[in-house]
């Protein structure tokens, strides 16, 4: 499988080391993650894997400049995304149209376990509105969060009722939804513009109902991820490799999708 990717996905949290203490009791070896110091050195590690471009989620306030940088040296393969915590009101609201002026943020990051309230709270609605404004993506985890907090809030059923109230805001579930499988591929499906980032589950754990969806119902809407450092992208590429993926959609799940789903040119090259 040779595609060249777009990753959907990737926590600017590489920027240090010693990955994410939350994470791992699950990636027991998240810690040996390398930081990566330079836009230049990240496309590098990107390329040897098949890697083109990739959507950059800002996770702190220090690396946002960072993210800014790497996406101005590299306009089309790094696109800058940021977390959002909807409990900080107008403020955050303020704060995302600073990010869009200022950095150029063209996705907002809103998992749910951060908040322990389920998407369609009202909190979250005046972020989906804005995000339809200034024409973002909105990404939200779906499935039982990698910390240790309830997760019942991140039940994929869910975003089923957002995208009735929000038709044309392009929703991202991100995670794979594991253990609601059924519920994740139904919402996908009921809806025009949500998406799947089959990030932070290792490929190889994926189950068959899932990568039959990738090959036939969800063509169109699932996108090749790894929200490293959760995922290294050469496991991911490898253990892809070697499910029943067919030729017939890789260019969708590796790219096309994303670009879709993103409304953003990538550049693979």
């Amino acid at each position: 499988m040779t595609e060249r990717a777009v990753d959907s996905l990737i926590n600017s949290s590489f920027l240090s080391t010693g990955g994410e203490a939350a994470l791992r009791h699950l990636f027991k070896d998240i810690g040996t993650r390398r930081k990566i110091d330079s836009a230049t050195a990240l496309l590098e590690i990107l390329d040897e894997s098949g890697v083109g471009a990739c959507v950059i989620s800002i996770m702190e306030p220090d690396h946002a400049q960072w993210v800014m940088e790497a996406h101005l040296q590299y306009p089309r393969k790094i696109l800058p995304a940021m977390i959002v915590n909807p409990l900080n009101g107008f403020k955050e609201i303020e704060k995302i149209k600073a990010y869009h002026e200022k950095y150029n943020v063209r996705c907002l990051r809103i998992p749910p376990f951060r908040t322990g309230l389920p998407p369609t709270d009202r909190v979250y609605w005046p972020f989906y509105i804005k995000a339809l404004e200034l024409d973002m993506a909105v990404s939200q985890n779906a499935g039982m969060p990698g910390p240790r907090r309830p997760g019942f809030v991140q039940n994929p059923i869910y975003y089923d009722e957002v995208a009735f109230h929000f038709q044309d805001l392009r929703l991202i579930m991100t995670h794979c939804g594991q253990p609601w499988i059924e519920e994740t591929l139904s919402t996908i499906s009921h809806w025009e513009h949500v998406y799947m980032s089959c990030c932070a589950v290792a490929p190889k754990y994926w189950p068959e109902n899932f990568v039959h969806f990738i090959n036939t119902r969800g063509k169109h809407k699932m996108m090749f991820g790894t929200e490293y450092p959760t995922i290294v992208w050469e496991r991911a590429r490898q253990e892809i490799a070697e499910l029943p993926v067919r030729d017939s959609v890789t260019r969708l799940f590796f790219r096309e999708n994303a670009c879709r789903a993103y409304n953003f040119d990538f550049d693979v090259s």
